[in-house]
């Protein structure tokens, strides 16, 4: 998509290129298009609205596909909420990178395709797993901070209001099978 070439139609005036762009998108001839240009007092060859038609079309496409990445993101963290948004894109990842495994003819096994497709396999399992680590690391930091609060609760608790601590403590004591 950040690759998409730069034509004479990207320095038209905003409102002349978004009808061009429309034109485009609806199907209109590149013909049509070439004199509609024209009617605006700009020449332009047929080949330049071409090739720009082109251009327009894979980005168009290219955010398409972005945009349906991002939908199936959105579903799977709406389908398992305790799956955050990175695991998602880590998902799809892994399986769109499994087709493409899956897709490539047995001739380019060998290839650089393969080599890339291994080497960004390498990358996106050091992923999950550095996001695993991350995953414990903050259980265990919201844990130890938890018992510190309940610790340092508990102190002022028998400081400030010993008998309540005492009945507390007992409650505790007498439900203890309850809360496990």
């Amino acid at each position: 998509m950040g690759n998409r070439k730069h034509s004479r139609i990207d320095g038209f005036a905003p409102e002349l290129k978004e009808t061009v762009d429309e034109m485009i998108k609806s199907g209109t001839t590149y013909r049509e298009i070439v004199d509609y240009i024209k009617s605006h007092g700009i020449s332009i060859s047929l080949s330049a609205v071409g090739s720009y038609a082109k251009n327009l079309m894979t980005t168009v496409a290219d955010l398409r596909m972005t945009q349906e990445t991002f939908r199936a993101i959105t579903e799977e963290t709406e389908r398992y909420p305790d799956l955050d948004t990175t695991e998602g894109i880590l998902r799809i990842a892994a399986a769109r990178l499994l087709n493409a495994v899956e897709r490539m003819p047995e001739s380019e096994i060998g290839s650089k395709d393969m080599d890339m497709l291994i080497r960004h396999s390498s990358a996106l399992a050091r992923a999950v797993a550095a996001k695993k680590r991350a995953d414990v690391q903050n259980k265990e930091t919201i844990e130890l901070g938890k018992e510190q609060f309940q610790t340092a609760l508990f102190d002022l608790m028998a400081q400030e209001n010993p008998g309540l601590y005492r009945e507390f403590r007992k409650f505790i004591k007498e439900n203890q099978e309850k809360l496990s």
